[in-house]
């Protein structure tokens, strides 16, 4: 157990800071439908707003990135599956 809670930790702390922040905002959003709004499928707001802010990024700086996506999506992944859990 020790040396998975190593390697988590390794592995958060290789990630780059903005795609971190992604992750964190995937899982706000999702929690927020998932708990003050409780819908079944948190999932489909964060994707909604993962690609609304990559959109607005490639339409005002020219710097959309699927990554951002990706790892924002990765965070209401998480908030997904608790909610399939619990």
């Amino acid at each position: 157990m020790k040396t998975m809670i190593q390697k988590c930790r390794q592995w958060l702390q290789a990630l780059p800071q903005d795609k971190l922040w992604h992750v964190v905002a995937g899982l706000i959003v999702g929690s927020f439908f998932a708990i003050v709004l409780p819908i079944e499928a948190p999932i489909v707001p964060v994707v909604f707003a993962g690609a609304i802010k990559e959109f607005v990024d490639d339409w005002r700086k020219g710097s959309g990135d699927w990554r951002d996506f990706v790892a924002t999506v990765s965070g209401g992944a998480v908030i997904q599956v608790m909610v399939w859990i619990g």
